[in-house]
């Protein structure tokens, strides 16, 4: 994730299909776990104005469960393993991570800072 201060909310931190793509995945389990996969999350994001290739969306959500945001679980179906995307956390708790892992990297970066009372 890169942070960019000239957007606004997750704009923030992903790209316009990124978001959109996240956004879905917590609206589909937001009343009942619902997984998606790779494929479907593609074909979704082909019904928006953000159409980007599935190798684009498998990498996002691999980047997603490399962030701890997403978790999944493997399953075998046609044409052998795939992997099933959940949220590993909702929208409120994702904020709180974003924003002790944004406070923690630039309390790093900039241990001057700390000392300087606002």
């Amino acid at each position: 994730m890169k942070f960019d201060t000239t957007k606004e909310g997750l704009y923030t931190l992903f790209k316009p299909y990124q978001v959109k793509l996240l956004e879905h995945i917590w609206e589909l389990n937001e009343n009942e776990k619902v997984g998606v996969n790779s494929s479907r999350a593609h074909e979704y994001l082909l019904t928006t104005s953000e159409k980007k290739s599935r190798a684009s969306v498998i990498f996002f959500l691999n980047d997603l469960v490399d962030d701890g945001i997403l978790d999944y679980e493997e399953r075998t179906g046609k044409g052998g393993h795939h992997r099933v995307y959940y949220p590993k956390m909702n929208r409120n708790e994702f904020a709180v991570h974003v924003t002790k892992a944004i406070t923690t990297k630039l309390s790093k970066a900039f241990p001057a800072a700390q000392k300087v009372k606002a």
